[in-house]
Protein backbone atom coordinates (compact mmCIF):
# COMPACT_ATOMS: atom_id res chain seq x y z
CA UNK A 1 0.00 0.00 0.00
CA UNK A 2 1.26 3.22 -0.79
CA UNK A 3 1.95 5.73 1.88
CA UNK A 4 -0.76 8.89 2.12
CA UNK A 5 0.42 11.96 0.09
CA UNK A 6 0.42 15.51 2.01
CA UNK A 7 -2.45 17.56 2.31
CA UNK A 8 -1.61 19.63 -0.68
CA UNK A 9 -1.06 16.80 -2.86
CA UNK A 10 -3.68 14.88 -1.89
CA UNK A 11 -6.04 17.94 -3.07
CA UNK A 12 -4.44 18.44 -6.29
CA UNK A 13 -5.49 14.29 -6.86
CA UNK A 14 -8.88 14.64 -5.69
CA UNK A 15 -9.21 17.83 -7.72
CA UNK A 16 -7.69 16.23 -10.91
CA UNK A 17 -10.04 13.16 -10.61
CA UNK A 18 -13.43 14.88 -10.19
CA UNK A 19 -12.17 17.60 -12.88
CA UNK A 20 -10.90 15.14 -15.78
CA UNK A 21 -11.92 12.11 -14.57
CA UNK A 22 -9.86 9.42 -15.85
CA UNK A 23 -7.08 10.91 -18.36
CA UNK A 24 -3.72 10.93 -19.30
CA UNK A 25 -3.70 13.90 -17.72
CA UNK A 26 -4.76 12.76 -14.37
CA UNK A 27 -2.17 10.58 -14.45
CA UNK A 28 0.55 12.38 -15.10
CA UNK A 29 -0.64 15.23 -12.35
CA UNK A 30 -0.90 12.01 -9.97
CA UNK A 31 2.73 10.75 -10.73
CA UNK A 32 4.16 14.82 -10.13
CA UNK A 33 1.83 14.59 -6.34
CA UNK A 34 4.13 11.50 -5.35
CA UNK A 35 7.34 12.69 -6.48
CA UNK A 36 6.30 15.97 -4.00
CA UNK A 37 5.32 13.20 -1.31
CA UNK A 38 8.83 11.40 -2.16
CA UNK A 39 10.53 14.59 -1.76
CA UNK A 40 8.86 15.93 1.36
CA UNK A 41 9.55 12.43 3.05
CA UNK A 42 13.42 12.92 1.87
CA UNK A 43 13.89 16.29 2.92
CA UNK A 44 12.12 15.53 6.74
CA UNK A 45 13.93 11.87 7.42
CA UNK A 46 17.02 12.10 4.99
CA UNK A 47 16.99 8.45 5.20
CA UNK A 48 17.65 8.10 8.38
CA UNK A 49 21.36 9.53 8.21
CA UNK A 50 22.19 11.87 10.99
CA UNK A 51 24.73 13.71 8.99
CA UNK A 52 25.50 16.11 6.48
CA UNK A 53 24.28 14.76 2.99
CA UNK A 54 26.10 16.26 0.22
CA UNK A 55 24.44 15.03 -3.51
CA UNK A 56 26.83 15.27 -6.86
CA UNK A 57 24.22 15.86 -9.07
CA UNK A 58 24.01 16.55 -13.02
CA UNK A 59 23.51 15.49 -16.41
CA UNK A 60 25.23 12.07 -17.52
CA UNK A 61 28.99 11.63 -18.90
CA UNK A 62 29.76 15.50 -16.66
CA UNK A 63 32.09 14.29 -14.30
CA UNK A 64 30.08 13.20 -11.48
CA UNK A 65 31.59 10.33 -10.11
CA UNK A 66 35.18 11.70 -10.63
CA UNK A 67 34.21 14.24 -8.35
CA UNK A 68 32.52 11.52 -5.46
CA UNK A 69 36.30 10.13 -5.79
CA UNK A 70 38.10 12.79 -5.06
CA UNK A 71 36.50 13.17 -1.67
CA UNK A 72 37.61 9.54 -1.32
CA UNK A 73 41.52 8.57 0.53
CA UNK A 74 40.90 4.98 0.25
CA UNK A 75 42.43 4.05 -3.16
CA UNK A 76 40.36 0.59 -3.01
CA UNK A 77 37.35 2.68 -2.55
CA UNK A 78 38.06 4.56 -5.39
CA UNK A 79 38.79 1.82 -7.83
CA UNK A 80 34.78 0.83 -6.73
CA UNK A 81 33.87 4.33 -8.38
CA UNK A 82 34.31 3.60 -12.21
CA UNK A 83 33.28 6.74 -14.34
CA UNK A 84 32.76 7.62 -18.04
CA UNK A 85 30.56 7.77 -21.04
CA UNK A 86 30.59 4.25 -21.64
CA UNK A 87 27.16 1.78 -20.25
CA UNK A 88 29.75 0.12 -18.52
CA UNK A 89 31.21 2.91 -16.27
CA UNK A 90 28.47 5.33 -15.95
CA UNK A 91 26.49 5.15 -13.19
CA UNK A 92 22.91 3.50 -12.88
CA UNK A 93 22.57 3.43 -9.37
CA UNK A 94 22.32 5.57 -6.39
CA UNK A 95 25.71 5.61 -4.89
CA UNK A 96 25.69 6.00 -1.10
CA UNK A 97 29.66 6.49 0.05
CA UNK A 98 30.49 7.72 3.93
CA UNK A 99 30.39 6.16 7.43
CA UNK A 100 26.37 5.90 7.74
CA UNK A 101 24.55 3.30 5.68
CA UNK A 102 20.58 4.78 4.61
CA UNK A 103 17.64 3.15 5.64
CA UNK A 104 15.60 1.28 3.38
CA UNK A 105 18.91 0.24 0.92
CA UNK A 106 17.15 -1.27 -1.79
CA UNK A 107 20.03 -3.63 -3.11
CA UNK A 108 18.29 -3.45 -7.19
CA UNK A 109 18.64 -0.08 -7.69
CA UNK A 110 21.50 1.39 -4.71
CA UNK A 111 25.09 0.67 -3.14
CA UNK A 112 26.28 1.43 -0.15
CA UNK A 113 30.39 2.21 -0.08
CA UNK A 114 31.27 1.68 4.01
CA UNK A 115 33.99 4.80 4.21
CA UNK A 116 35.17 5.83 7.93
CA UNK A 117 34.94 9.56 8.45
CA UNK A 118 38.97 9.46 8.31
CA UNK A 119 38.64 8.18 4.85
CA UNK A 120 37.38 11.34 3.33
CA UNK A 121 37.97 14.51 3.06
CA UNK A 122 37.81 16.86 5.91
CA UNK A 123 35.19 19.32 5.60
CA UNK A 124 34.35 20.04 9.91
CA UNK A 125 31.75 17.30 10.35
CA UNK A 126 31.06 14.34 9.57
CA UNK A 127 28.68 13.81 5.66
CA UNK A 128 27.95 11.02 3.31
CA UNK A 129 28.55 10.94 -0.57
CA UNK A 130 25.54 10.48 -2.86
CA UNK A 131 26.33 9.77 -6.54
CA UNK A 132 23.26 9.98 -8.37
CA UNK A 133 22.58 8.72 -11.98
CA UNK A 134 22.96 11.06 -14.81
CA UNK A 135 19.57 13.23 -15.14
CA UNK A 136 19.78 12.72 -18.93
CA UNK A 137 20.32 9.04 -18.65
CA UNK A 138 18.51 6.57 -21.43
CA UNK A 139 18.21 4.02 -18.64
CA UNK A 140 14.34 5.14 -17.37
CA UNK A 141 15.14 4.19 -14.08
CA UNK A 142 18.46 5.51 -13.28
CA UNK A 143 17.04 8.95 -14.71
CA UNK A 144 14.08 8.31 -11.82
CA UNK A 145 16.82 7.57 -9.31
CA UNK A 146 18.42 10.96 -10.16
CA UNK A 147 15.35 12.70 -10.03
CA UNK A 148 14.20 11.47 -6.54
CA UNK A 149 17.60 11.99 -5.00
CA UNK A 150 17.61 15.56 -6.08
CA UNK A 151 15.29 15.97 -2.81
CA UNK A 152 18.04 13.88 -0.80
CA UNK A 153 20.92 16.50 0.31
CA UNK A 154 20.96 20.04 1.64
CA UNK A 155 24.09 20.48 -0.50
CA UNK A 156 24.70 19.56 -3.86
CA UNK A 157 27.90 19.69 -6.42
CA UNK A 158 25.85 20.74 -9.88
CA UNK A 159 28.84 18.76 -12.00
CA UNK A 160 28.94 20.28 -15.68
CA UNK A 161 31.17 19.99 -18.29
CA UNK A 162 32.48 23.21 -20.46
CA UNK A 163 30.88 22.04 -23.06
CA UNK A 164 27.69 21.37 -21.81
CA UNK A 165 27.13 24.60 -20.29
CA UNK A 166 24.52 25.92 -22.80
CA UNK A 167 22.68 22.38 -22.63
CA UNK A 168 19.00 22.91 -21.61
CA UNK A 169 19.33 19.87 -18.96
CA UNK A 170 21.10 22.52 -16.72
CA UNK A 171 17.99 24.21 -16.40
CA UNK A 172 15.65 20.88 -15.78
CA UNK A 173 18.35 19.84 -12.91
CA UNK A 174 18.49 23.35 -11.69
CA UNK A 175 14.53 23.12 -11.14
CA UNK A 176 15.10 20.15 -9.34
CA UNK A 177 17.37 21.34 -7.14
CA UNK A 178 15.67 24.56 -5.97
CA UNK A 179 15.71 24.93 -2.26
CA UNK A 180 19.68 23.80 -1.72
CA UNK A 181 22.81 25.29 -0.92
CA UNK A 182 24.24 24.52 -4.54
CA UNK A 183 27.96 24.57 -5.68
CA UNK A 184 28.63 24.67 -9.67
CA UNK A 185 31.40 22.62 -10.68
CA UNK A 186 32.34 23.15 -14.86
CA UNK A 187 34.57 20.13 -15.89
CA UNK A 188 37.13 19.80 -18.38
CA UNK A 189 37.83 23.48 -19.13
CA UNK A 190 40.38 23.88 -21.53
CA UNK A 191 43.79 25.72 -20.18
CA UNK A 192 43.77 28.45 -22.43
CA UNK A 193 40.17 29.64 -20.97
CA UNK A 194 41.79 29.27 -18.12
CA UNK A 195 44.08 32.35 -18.59
CA UNK A 196 43.02 35.22 -19.45
CA UNK A 197 42.88 34.94 -23.26
CA UNK A 198 39.72 34.81 -26.30
CA UNK A 199 38.54 31.54 -25.18
CA UNK A 200 38.46 32.92 -21.15
CA UNK A 201 36.13 35.72 -22.60
CA UNK A 202 33.99 33.29 -24.01
CA UNK A 203 33.79 31.49 -20.78
CA UNK A 204 32.84 33.85 -18.85
CA UNK A 205 29.83 34.70 -20.83
CA UNK A 206 28.42 30.77 -20.73
CA UNK A 207 29.20 31.34 -17.25
CA UNK A 208 26.66 34.51 -16.93
CA UNK A 209 24.28 33.42 -19.13
CA UNK A 210 24.16 29.76 -17.27
CA UNK A 211 24.12 31.84 -13.27
CA UNK A 212 21.34 34.00 -14.49
CA UNK A 213 19.26 30.50 -16.08
CA UNK A 214 20.36 29.02 -12.91
CA UNK A 215 18.95 31.29 -10.66
CA UNK A 216 15.91 32.00 -12.24
CA UNK A 217 15.00 28.46 -12.44
CA UNK A 218 16.46 28.25 -8.30
CA UNK A 219 15.39 30.83 -6.46
CA UNK A 220 15.43 29.76 -3.30
CA UNK A 221 18.68 28.29 -3.76
CA UNK A 222 22.17 29.68 -2.74
CA UNK A 223 24.45 29.56 -5.72
CA UNK A 224 28.16 29.72 -4.79
CA UNK A 225 30.38 30.57 -7.52
CA UNK A 226 31.41 28.50 -10.49
CA UNK A 227 34.46 26.31 -9.51
CA UNK A 228 36.36 25.66 -12.83
CA UNK A 229 38.14 22.53 -13.29
CA UNK A 230 41.29 22.24 -15.77
CA UNK A 231 40.53 19.53 -18.73
CA UNK A 232 43.21 16.87 -17.81
CA UNK A 233 42.79 14.36 -20.38
CA UNK A 234 44.61 17.84 -22.33
CA UNK A 235 47.14 18.90 -19.42
CA UNK A 236 47.54 14.73 -18.60
CA UNK A 237 47.74 15.98 -14.81
CA UNK A 238 44.63 14.83 -13.08
CA UNK A 239 46.56 14.78 -9.63
CA UNK A 240 46.58 18.37 -10.13
CA UNK A 241 42.51 18.82 -11.79
CA UNK A 242 41.59 16.66 -8.99
CA UNK A 243 43.80 19.25 -6.03
CA UNK A 244 42.33 22.50 -7.51
CA UNK A 245 38.81 20.45 -7.08
CA UNK A 246 39.29 19.80 -3.54
CA UNK A 247 40.66 22.82 -2.89
CA UNK A 248 37.76 24.87 -4.45
CA UNK A 249 35.41 22.63 -2.98
CA UNK A 250 36.25 22.92 0.42
CA UNK A 251 36.87 26.82 0.34
CA UNK A 252 33.14 27.48 -0.83
CA UNK A 253 32.11 24.78 2.25
CA UNK A 254 33.80 27.41 4.40
CA UNK A 255 32.25 30.07 2.74
CA UNK A 256 28.96 28.39 3.21
CA UNK A 257 30.07 27.90 6.97
CA UNK A 258 29.44 23.51 6.36
CA UNK A 259 31.97 23.35 9.41
CA UNK A 260 29.81 25.78 11.51
CA UNK A 261 26.45 24.00 10.96
CA UNK A 262 25.18 26.80 9.30
CA UNK A 263 22.68 24.61 6.65
CA UNK A 264 20.16 24.16 9.39
CA UNK A 265 17.09 25.98 7.79
CA UNK A 266 17.72 23.96 4.58
CA UNK A 267 15.14 21.86 5.23
CA UNK A 268 12.43 24.69 5.46
CA UNK A 269 13.41 26.08 2.30
CA UNK A 270 13.85 22.98 -0.01
CA UNK A 271 10.58 21.94 1.67
CA UNK A 272 9.07 25.37 0.30
CA UNK A 273 11.15 24.90 -2.85
CA UNK A 274 9.50 21.63 -3.23
CA UNK A 275 5.93 22.99 -2.68
CA UNK A 276 6.04 25.45 -5.35
CA UNK A 277 7.58 23.07 -7.88
CA UNK A 278 4.41 21.01 -7.39
CA UNK A 279 1.75 23.95 -8.25
CA UNK A 280 4.01 25.20 -11.09
CA UNK A 281 4.48 21.60 -12.55
CA UNK A 282 0.91 20.96 -12.53
CA UNK A 283 -0.40 24.26 -13.69
CA UNK A 284 1.93 23.89 -16.57
CA UNK A 285 0.53 20.42 -17.92
CA UNK A 286 -3.14 21.56 -17.28
CA UNK A 287 -2.36 25.28 -18.65
CA UNK A 288 -0.25 23.80 -21.63
CA UNK A 289 -2.64 20.66 -22.42
CA UNK A 290 -5.82 22.59 -22.02
CA UNK A 291 -5.76 26.00 -23.77
CA UNK A 292 -9.69 25.96 -23.83
CA UNK A 293 -10.56 25.28 -20.02
CA UNK A 294 -7.91 28.45 -19.44
CA UNK A 295 -9.42 31.02 -21.69
CA UNK A 296 -13.10 29.99 -20.08
CA UNK A 297 -11.46 30.99 -16.75
CA UNK A 298 -9.61 33.69 -17.72
CA UNK A 299 -12.39 35.64 -19.21
CA UNK A 300 -14.40 34.55 -15.97
CA UNK A 301 -11.28 36.25 -13.62
CA UNK A 302 -11.80 39.12 -16.14
CA UNK A 303 -15.21 40.12 -15.37
CA UNK A 304 -14.50 39.35 -11.40
CA UNK A 305 -11.93 41.56 -11.16
CA UNK A 306 -13.96 44.21 -13.49
CA UNK A 307 -16.98 43.04 -11.49
CA UNK A 308 -16.52 45.35 -8.09
CA UNK A 309 -15.73 48.50 -10.31
CA UNK A 310 -19.03 48.25 -12.24
CA UNK A 311 -20.83 47.82 -9.44
CA UNK A 312 -19.49 51.05 -8.01
CA UNK A 313 -20.00 52.68 -11.36
CA UNK A 314 -23.78 51.51 -11.33
CA UNK A 315 -24.06 52.38 -7.63
CA UNK A 316 -22.97 55.77 -7.73
CA UNK A 317 -24.37 56.19 -11.54
CA UNK A 318 -21.70 58.81 -12.75
CA UNK A 319 -20.24 61.91 -11.02
CA UNK A 320 -23.31 63.99 -11.49
CA UNK A 321 -25.60 61.92 -9.75
CA UNK A 322 -22.92 61.59 -6.93
CA UNK A 323 -22.60 65.31 -6.64
CA UNK A 324 -26.25 65.67 -6.20
CA UNK A 325 -26.08 62.86 -3.40
CA UNK A 326 -23.27 64.05 -1.50
CA UNK A 327 -24.55 67.71 -1.62
CA UNK A 328 -28.11 66.69 -0.41
CA UNK A 329 -26.18 64.53 2.73
CA UNK A 330 -24.34 68.28 3.00
CA UNK A 331 -27.40 70.03 3.35
CA UNK A 332 -29.39 67.60 5.59
CA UNK A 333 -25.62 68.09 7.65
CA UNK A 334 -25.50 71.79 7.62
CA UNK A 335 -29.35 71.72 8.69
CA UNK A 336 -29.34 69.03 11.61
CA UNK A 337 -26.06 71.07 13.14
CA UNK A 338 -27.64 74.00 13.51
CA UNK A 339 -29.26 74.59 16.77
CA UNK A 340 -33.23 74.43 17.39
CA UNK A 341 -32.07 78.07 19.33
CA UNK A 342 -31.75 79.88 16.02
CA UNK A 343 -35.79 80.45 15.15
CA UNK A 344 -36.88 80.84 12.50
CA UNK A 345 -33.70 80.52 10.73
CA UNK A 346 -33.32 76.48 10.97
CA UNK A 347 -36.89 76.39 9.93
CA UNK A 348 -36.19 78.16 6.84
CA UNK A 349 -33.03 76.48 6.36
CA UNK A 350 -35.14 73.58 6.89
CA UNK A 351 -37.61 74.26 3.95
CA UNK A 352 -34.92 74.89 1.34
CA UNK A 353 -33.41 72.19 1.79
CA UNK A 354 -36.70 70.23 1.21
CA UNK A 355 -37.19 72.17 -1.62
CA UNK A 356 -33.92 72.22 -3.42
CA UNK A 357 -34.50 73.10 -7.30
CA UNK A 358 -37.69 75.19 -6.45
CA UNK A 359 -36.22 78.37 -4.32
CA UNK A 360 -37.70 80.10 -6.95
CA UNK A 361 -41.09 79.10 -6.59
CA UNK A 362 -40.69 79.04 -2.70
CA UNK A 363 -40.35 82.72 -2.80
CA UNK A 364 -43.56 82.96 -4.94
CA UNK A 365 -45.29 80.91 -2.68
CA UNK A 366 -44.31 83.65 0.62
CA UNK A 367 -45.62 85.93 -1.19
CA UNK A 368 -48.83 84.83 -1.58
CA UNK A 369 -48.68 82.77 -4.87
CA UNK A 370 -50.49 79.95 -4.86
CA UNK A 371 -49.65 77.47 -7.92
CA UNK A 372 -46.06 78.48 -6.87
CA UNK A 373 -46.91 76.74 -3.40
CA UNK A 374 -48.14 73.99 -5.08
CA UNK A 375 -45.18 73.53 -7.32
CA UNK A 376 -42.59 74.21 -3.59
CA UNK A 377 -44.62 71.19 -2.11
CA UNK A 378 -43.92 68.89 -5.48
CA UNK A 379 -40.69 69.76 -5.33
CA UNK A 380 -40.21 68.96 -1.84
CA UNK A 381 -41.69 65.69 -2.25
CA UNK A 382 -39.47 64.51 -4.95
CA UNK A 383 -36.44 65.55 -3.16
CA UNK A 384 -37.52 63.62 0.09
CA UNK A 385 -37.66 60.34 -2.43
CA UNK A 386 -35.06 61.18 -3.56
CA UNK A 387 -32.79 61.30 -0.52
CA UNK A 388 -34.25 58.27 1.08
CA UNK A 389 -33.12 56.61 -2.28
CA UNK A 390 -29.92 57.63 -1.83
CA UNK A 391 -29.57 56.50 1.58
CA UNK A 392 -30.98 53.52 0.51
CA UNK A 393 -27.95 52.82 -2.30
CA UNK A 394 -25.77 54.02 0.22
CA UNK A 395 -26.50 51.23 2.58
CA UNK A 396 -27.68 48.17 0.43
CA UNK A 397 -27.21 49.49 -3.01
CA UNK A 398 -23.71 47.26 -3.33
CA UNK A 399 -24.61 44.39 -2.03
CA UNK A 400 -27.82 44.65 -4.32
CA UNK A 401 -26.64 45.48 -7.65
CA UNK A 402 -23.42 42.76 -7.13
CA UNK A 403 -26.00 40.30 -6.56
CA UNK A 404 -28.01 41.64 -10.20
CA UNK A 405 -24.41 41.65 -11.86
CA UNK A 406 -23.85 38.39 -11.13
CA UNK A 407 -26.77 37.00 -12.62
CA UNK A 408 -26.44 39.00 -15.60
CA UNK A 409 -22.71 38.77 -16.52
CA UNK A 410 -21.13 35.94 -14.36
CA UNK A 411 -23.63 33.38 -14.74
CA UNK A 412 -23.42 32.73 -18.43
CA UNK A 413 -19.98 32.46 -18.45
CA UNK A 414 -20.03 30.15 -15.24
CA UNK A 415 -22.44 28.18 -17.25
CA UNK A 416 -19.33 27.92 -20.09
CA UNK A 417 -17.06 27.42 -17.75
CA UNK A 418 -18.95 24.56 -16.68
CA UNK A 419 -19.09 23.29 -19.95
CA UNK A 420 -15.82 23.13 -21.09
CA UNK A 421 -15.03 21.20 -17.97
CA UNK A 422 -16.62 18.96 -18.45
CA UNK A 423 -15.71 18.09 -22.15
CA UNK A 424 -12.35 17.32 -20.73
CA UNK A 425 -14.14 14.37 -19.21
CA UNK A 426 -14.53 10.87 -20.61
CA UNK A 427 -17.67 10.70 -22.33
CA UNK A 428 -19.01 7.67 -20.05
CA UNK A 429 -17.49 9.58 -17.19
CA UNK A 430 -20.02 13.06 -17.13
CA UNK A 431 -23.23 11.59 -15.85
CA UNK A 432 -25.96 14.23 -15.64
CA UNK A 433 -23.96 16.94 -14.53
CA UNK A 434 -25.07 18.83 -18.09
CA UNK A 435 -28.12 19.69 -16.12
CA UNK A 436 -26.64 21.23 -13.74
CA UNK A 437 -27.45 25.01 -12.29
CA UNK A 438 -24.22 27.22 -11.49
CA UNK A 439 -24.41 28.53 -8.25
CA UNK A 440 -22.21 31.30 -7.29
CA UNK A 441 -21.24 34.44 -5.08
CA UNK A 442 -18.70 36.89 -5.13
CA UNK A 443 -17.56 37.09 -1.49
CA UNK A 444 -16.19 40.65 0.61
CA UNK A 445 -18.96 42.25 -0.97
CA UNK A 446 -20.37 42.88 3.06
CA UNK A 447 -16.84 44.20 3.43
CA UNK A 448 -17.40 46.69 0.80
CA UNK A 449 -20.61 47.56 1.11
CA UNK A 450 -19.55 48.17 4.98
CA UNK A 451 -16.66 50.26 3.82
CA UNK A 452 -18.75 52.22 1.57
CA UNK A 453 -20.49 53.33 4.42
CA UNK A 454 -17.35 54.40 5.97
CA UNK A 455 -15.83 56.26 3.49
CA UNK A 456 -19.08 58.40 2.44
CA UNK A 457 -19.37 59.20 6.12
CA UNK A 458 -15.90 60.27 6.84
CA UNK A 459 -15.77 62.36 3.55
CA UNK A 460 -18.67 63.69 4.93
CA UNK A 461 -17.24 64.35 8.48
CA UNK A 462 -13.92 65.95 6.73
CA UNK A 463 -15.83 68.54 4.65
CA UNK A 464 -18.95 69.44 6.40
CA UNK A 465 -19.19 73.19 7.66
CA UNK A 466 -17.25 73.11 11.30
CA UNK A 467 -19.92 73.84 13.76
CA UNK A 468 -19.19 77.32 14.90
CA UNK A 469 -19.30 78.68 11.90
CA UNK A 470 -22.99 76.95 11.63
CA UNK A 471 -24.09 78.51 14.74
CA UNK A 472 -22.44 81.47 14.04
CA UNK A 473 -24.56 81.74 10.38
CA UNK A 474 -27.45 81.01 12.92
CA UNK A 475 -27.34 83.79 15.01
CA UNK A 476 -26.89 86.20 12.19
CA UNK A 477 -29.91 85.15 10.17
CA UNK A 478 -31.70 85.50 13.96
CA UNK A 479 -30.32 88.98 14.14
CA UNK A 480 -31.16 89.72 10.84
CA UNK A 481 -34.92 88.55 10.39
CA UNK A 482 -35.17 90.39 14.06
CA UNK A 483 -34.31 93.81 12.78
CA UNK A 484 -37.52 93.54 10.52
CA UNK A 485 -39.69 91.78 12.58
CA UNK A 486 -38.83 93.52 16.00
CA UNK A 487 -40.24 97.12 14.83
CA UNK A 488 -44.25 96.14 14.60
CA UNK A 489 -43.45 93.78 17.76
CA UNK A 490 -41.75 96.17 19.87
CA UNK A 491 -44.68 99.15 19.09
CA UNK A 492 -47.77 96.87 20.24
CA UNK A 493 -45.99 95.71 23.12
CA UNK A 494 -45.05 99.24 23.88
CA UNK A 495 -49.13 100.18 23.72
CA UNK A 496 -49.78 97.29 25.60
CA UNK A 497 -47.48 97.33 28.32
CA UNK A 498 -48.46 100.99 28.48
CA UNK A 499 -52.13 100.55 28.95
CA UNK A 500 -51.93 97.75 31.39
CA UNK A 501 -49.47 100.27 33.46
CA UNK A 502 -52.84 102.74 33.08
CA UNK A 503 -55.03 99.94 34.42
CA UNK A 504 -53.01 99.05 37.73
CA UNK A 505 -52.43 102.58 38.77
CA UNK A 506 -55.81 103.66 38.32
CA UNK A 507 -54.73 107.44 37.39
CA UNK A 508 -56.62 107.48 34.24
CA UNK A 509 -59.49 105.74 32.49
CA UNK A 510 -58.53 103.14 30.35
CA UNK A 511 -60.84 100.88 28.10
CA UNK A 512 -60.11 97.51 26.20
CA UNK A 513 -60.06 99.73 23.26
CA UNK A 514 -56.68 101.73 24.62
CA UNK A 515 -55.33 97.74 24.51
CA UNK A 516 -53.31 97.73 21.13
CA UNK A 517 -55.08 95.06 18.71
CA UNK A 518 -53.22 94.95 15.55
CA UNK A 519 -54.77 93.12 12.41
CA UNK A 520 -54.16 89.64 11.77
CA UNK A 521 -52.99 90.71 8.11
CA UNK A 522 -50.27 93.24 9.49
CA UNK A 523 -48.72 90.69 11.93
CA UNK A 524 -48.78 88.32 9.05
CA UNK A 525 -47.53 91.26 6.58
CA UNK A 526 -44.63 91.79 8.49
CA UNK A 527 -44.16 88.05 9.29
CA UNK A 528 -43.40 87.85 5.43
CA UNK A 529 -41.22 91.07 5.20
CA UNK A 530 -39.05 89.96 7.56
CA UNK A 531 -38.65 86.06 6.27
CA UNK A 532 -38.12 87.34 2.80
CA UNK A 533 -34.85 88.99 3.60
CA UNK A 534 -33.78 85.67 6.15
CA UNK A 535 -34.72 83.56 2.82
CA UNK A 536 -32.27 85.27 0.96
CA UNK A 537 -29.81 85.05 3.57
CA UNK A 538 -30.44 81.56 3.94
CA UNK A 539 -29.76 80.61 -0.05
CA UNK A 540 -26.21 82.67 0.28
CA UNK A 541 -25.38 80.42 3.57
CA UNK A 542 -26.32 77.34 1.35
CA UNK A 543 -24.83 78.81 -1.54
CA UNK A 544 -21.65 79.45 -0.20
CA UNK A 545 -21.27 76.00 2.03
CA UNK A 546 -21.80 74.01 -0.60
CA UNK A 547 -19.93 75.56 -3.81
CA UNK A 548 -19.41 73.35 -6.99
CA UNK A 549 -15.55 73.40 -6.19
CA UNK A 550 -16.12 71.74 -2.66
CA UNK A 551 -19.15 69.15 -3.57
CA UNK A 552 -16.34 68.05 -6.46
CA UNK A 553 -13.78 68.12 -4.03
CA UNK A 554 -16.17 65.34 -2.04
CA UNK A 555 -17.54 63.63 -4.99
CA UNK A 556 -13.72 62.96 -6.37
CA UNK A 557 -12.34 61.74 -3.01
CA UNK A 558 -15.56 59.27 -2.70
CA UNK A 559 -14.85 57.66 -5.96
CA UNK A 560 -10.95 57.11 -5.12
CA UNK A 561 -11.42 55.70 -1.78
CA UNK A 562 -13.63 53.39 -3.19
CA UNK A 563 -11.46 52.51 -5.71
CA UNK A 564 -8.86 52.03 -3.31
CA UNK A 565 -10.88 50.15 -0.88
CA UNK A 566 -11.94 47.23 -3.79
CA UNK A 567 -8.18 46.96 -4.96
CA UNK A 568 -7.18 46.39 -1.43
CA UNK A 569 -10.14 43.58 -1.07
CA UNK A 570 -9.01 42.26 -4.22
CA UNK A 571 -5.36 41.95 -3.48
CA UNK A 572 -5.91 40.42 -0.01
CA UNK A 573 -8.49 38.17 -1.89
CA UNK A 574 -11.34 39.26 0.29
CA UNK A 575 -13.08 40.17 -2.71
CA UNK A 576 -13.70 36.68 -4.86
CA UNK A 577 -15.85 34.52 -6.69
CA UNK A 578 -16.76 31.66 -5.12
CA UNK A 579 -18.69 28.44 -6.77
CA UNK A 580 -21.49 26.54 -5.04
CA UNK A 581 -20.64 23.92 -7.21
CA UNK A 582 -17.73 21.18 -6.63
CA UNK A 583 -16.64 20.21 -9.94
CA UNK A 584 -15.98 24.35 -10.57
CA UNK A 585 -14.53 24.82 -7.13
CA UNK A 586 -12.03 21.72 -7.85
CA UNK A 587 -11.41 23.13 -11.22
CA UNK A 588 -10.85 26.87 -9.79
CA UNK A 589 -8.30 25.51 -7.77
CA UNK A 590 -6.31 24.06 -10.15
CA UNK A 591 -6.47 26.78 -11.97
CA UNK A 592 -5.08 28.88 -9.93
CA UNK A 593 -2.63 27.20 -7.85
CA UNK A 594 0.09 28.85 -8.94
CA UNK A 595 -1.00 32.28 -8.15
Amino acid sequence: MSEPLPSLAQRVVDATHAVFGQTPLTSAVQEACEQYAHDLANIQAGRGIDALLIAIVGAKGQGKTWAARQFVRDERLQSLLPSGDLSGDATTRLVWIGPLAPDGLDPTCEIYHPCPTEQLAAIGQSYVLLDTPGQTDANELAAKLARQALSLAPLKLLVIARDQLRAAANLTIARQIDGAACIPIITSVEPDEMSDGEGATLLRQDLRELRGQLEAMAPHSHMMPELLIPDFEITGDEAAAGAVFLRGVLDRFSELGVADGRLGNAQEQRATAATERLKAQVSRKIHTELPQLLQAVEQLHRETRQLPERVLDTLLGSSTVLSTGVRMRLRARLVGDTSLLWFPYRTLMSTLHLTQGAWDRVVLAMAGSVPSLFGALASWARNVRQNREFNTEIQDGIRRRTQQQLEERLRPLCERFHRAVLKLRPRDERGQDNAHTTGMRLSGIEELQTRSQHIFDAALDRHATPGWLVQLWGALGVVLFWMFMAGPIVLIYREYFVASYHVLSGEVATHLEDFPHPSPALLFTSLLLSLLPLAIYCMVVLTLSLSRRKVERVTRQVIEEHQRAISELKDERVIRLEYDDPLLQQAEFLLTLSE
